[in-house]
């Protein structure tokens, strides 16, 4: 698909310049003067990589508090804050949602059992150091056991590298 595009843009700028060639030399140095400078402004953003690229790292630094659960026909919502603790700019976080089904034991400590897992890409800005609100919706597990209790859990960042 890039191919057609940059075969279609090489096609439109060649008679882009022929056609300014046929209606004059100044018309032409103005166009070709054009092309020259959009050219360079694209080949110089292909060679070098953005300051903001984005790259995915360990969820180091980063904390998520849960202030409400609620729970519905169609899943349970999870309202709280994320806590971006790092050096570094978020551009989103993958959280985890797990349901446990716990049971106690003979000793009176509680064996809990992952029952479901969901992963979900929340994008939103943080920057280093602040704090955001966040909603994340969880699906009810379809193994047709009810949860006993839910965690969120960061399992990776999405952030923008310092240079």
């Amino acid at each position: 698909m890039r191919l057609l595009l940059l075969l279609t843009m090489l096609i439109a700028v060649v008679t882009l310049l022929l056609a300014s060639w046929q209606r004059g030399k100044r018309v032409f140095a103005v166009t070709a003067t054009i092309v020259a400078i959009v050219s360079s402004v694209v080949i110089y953003g292909v060679v070098n990589p953005g300051k903001r690229d984005q790259v995915t790292l360990p969820p180091e630094g980063i904390r998520v508090e849960v202030a409400d659960m609620v729970s519905s026909e169609s899943g349970v919502r999870f309202t709280g804050t994320i806590f971006n603790d790092s050096d570094l700019d978020l551009a989103g976080i993958t959280l985890q949602a797990s349901a446990f089904a716990c049971s106690n034991g003979a000793s009176g400590a509680s064996d809990c059992d992952v029952i479901d897992q969901q992963q979900q890409l929340l994008q939103l800005f943080i920057p280093a150091g602040m704090h955001y609100s966040f909603a994340l919706v969880a699906r009810h597990p379809e193994a047709g056991k009810k949860p006993d209790k839910w965690d969120i859990t960061p399992l990776s960042k999405l952030a923008y590298p310092s240079l």
